[in-house]
């Protein structure tokens, strides 16, 4: 059997009930495996908050010392 490197499958060479059996495992597949959405976050979460300026912070205890 001749190895080839394709990327699609050429289903015309299948019988008409193994063809029917694949495309019923890929439709599973696809459901099982979907990428869901999770709930989004509000348009306005995703804009930068505007502020004046901003404090550098140096060194990580600056942070806890601050008050």
């Amino acid at each position: 059997m001749e190895e080839l490197n394709q990327e699609q499958l050429d289903l015309e060479i299948l019988p008409n009930e193994a063809k029917k059996e694949l495309m019923e495992f890929y439709q599973m597949l696809l459901k099982k495996y979907k990428i869901k959405k999770r709930g989004l976050l509000p348009k306005g979460f995703y804009q930068p908050i505007k502020v004046k300026s901003y404090s550098k912070i140096t060194a990580r205890e600056e942070i806890y010392e601050r008050r």
